[in-house]
């Protein structure tokens, strides 16, 4: 028990450098201020827009009965957005 508490104090009372010393608005790693700093190009993907049609119940011209369904269809296909410039890709 003894060992423990030994241990412990001596962890606790070393000589460890305390957070207040750090400055925390510098950045950890220096930017030269000769060099320009890009914005990165951000790739965005925009989803395609689709609309759902309601086809209602009817007979064909065979004489079937076709039970009500929807139809999906794509009103806009989707694109890439590249720094803001919309560029489709189809």
């Amino acid at each position: 028990m003894r060992f423990i508490t030994l241990l412990l104090a001596v962890i606790l009372l070393s000589g460890c450098e305390t957070l207040q010393d750090m400055d925390f608005n510098k950045p950890l790693i220096p930017i030269p201020e000769n060099i320009e700093t890009k914005p990165k190009e951000e790739k965005i993907w925009v989803e395609a827009r689709t609309s759902r049609i309601w086809v209602n119940p009817h007979v064909d011209e065979n004489g079937d009965l076709v039970e009500g369904h929807y139809k999906n269809t794509v009103l806009e296909p989707g694109h890439w957005v590249v720094n803001g410039n919309q560029g489709q890709q189809n």
